[in-house]
């Protein structure tokens, strides 16, 4: 036997029944597929981006915990500047 008898693969081999409906249906797939992926990117863009204006302008950095060791825990807000006993 020869090398390329031995071979499994259909590689390079013509294929003599060739299903062209099912060949189109798997290209509409791949199509419509795509163009629900090109679609996300641009909502999860927007998504990212209205997340992260809103982080920015809605949440307030200025909060301190405070722990000392015991069973304490204190929060400084600094919306309102109270310090809050949270345990």
């Amino acid at each position: 036997m020869e090398a390329h008898e031995l071979a499994t693969s259909s590689w390079g081999k013509h294929d003599a029944e060739v299903d062209v409906r099912a060949l189109r249906r798997y290209q509409a797939i791949l199509s419509r597929i795509a163009s629900v992926g090109e679609v996300l990117v641009f909502v999860l863009l927007v998504g990212i981006l209205a997340g992260a204006v809103w982080l920015f302008t809605q949440t307030n950095f200025e909060n301190v915990i405070f722990y000392d060791g015991t069973d304490m825990t204190c929060v400084f807000n600094g919306k309102t500047g109270e310090i809050i006993n949270v345990q």
